[in-house]
């Protein structure tokens, strides 16, 4: 897990200058680049930065120990309601586009998915790769675990809310899945492209009944054609909009555009 971002940047802050961000793994990379670029140009404030799943962060922000939840996914009918018990207003707030690339080992020959191989890849119906154009080799899907917002976007868009093979390992953290995934000839498994690296070797991915592979998306423009993206949330208590309106500024300003662009989501 990384650490606190700013740790080391106290700057003369008290305690109430912090602002306490947490949640999404998906998304830590991209709050991590925020922060960093935010804290150049303010030194009245200090920003922490946690990941641990899109659940975690959301629990954080009910609890009262985070300022912003980070979500790769909605808030949940069950979340909903234990809000609106505690009499708090959450705002959700859309901070950028992230695509899901699917990942296999380099030394795998197959370049390409549909949906429904993937679906039946993930749920126990394809466990070999000679089904889908490979070696005969024994498929080892890895997925993120129930705790993670790209877990709960995965099962519910592409496995249409079935549930996962026996057959899967479940995953603690993002960056721990790529590293599986690059050490192990026959795993395949999915995360967002800002944690692709050369160790891994990214698939093209095909809608149901199109002919048309496509790599994960770089653009709004590419969106609509990649079947695998989702919006990326930040979620703060309504009563404490002014706390977190500085930060927030900064990330829809230009140069927070230009820092999505960068890290590798779509604005």
């Amino acid at each position: 897990m990384r650490h606190l971002l700013g740790a080391l940047i106290l700057l003369g802050c008290t305690r109430r200058d912090l602002i306490s961000v947490k949640g999404s793994d998906t998304i830590l990379p991209l709050s991590q680049a925020f922060a960093e670029a935010f804290l150049r140009e303010r030194n009245d404030l200090l920003i922490s930065v946690t990941g641990g799943g899109s659940g975690v962060g959301i629990a954080a922000l009910m609890n009262g120990d985070a300022d912003i939840a980070m979500s790769s996914r909605p808030l949940k009918l069950s979340e909903r309601l234990k809000l609106i018990e505690q009499g708090k207003i959450l705002v959700e707030d859309t901070i950028a586009w992230d695509v899901l690339a699917i990942c296999v080992h380099p030394s795998n020959p197959v370049q390409k998915l549909t949906r429904t191989q993937l679906a039946a890849i993930f749920t126990g119906r394809i466990k070999n790769w000679k089904e889908v154009g490979g070696p005969d080799l024994r498929i080892l899907p890895y997925s993120r675990e129930s705790s993670s917002g790209t877990f709960e976007f995965f099962r519910e868009h592409m496995l249409k809310g079935k549930d996962f093979s026996p057959e899967v390992r479940f995953i603690p953290a993002t960056g721990m899945m790529v590293q599986s995934i690059s050490q192990t000839p026959g795993a395949i498994g999915y995360t967002g492209v800002a944690y692709v690296t050369s160790g891994v070797k990214v698939l093209a991915v095909a809608q149901d009944g199109d002919t048309q592979y496509y790599f994960p998306a770089r653009s709004r423009a590419e969106l609509d054609k990649y079947p695998i993206a989702r919006p990326l949330y930040y979620y703060y208590d309504a009563a404490r909009a002014e706390r977190v309106k500085p930060f927030l500024k900064f990330v829809h300003s230009a140069q927070g555009r230009r820092i999505v662009e960068k890290v590798g989501y779509v604005p």
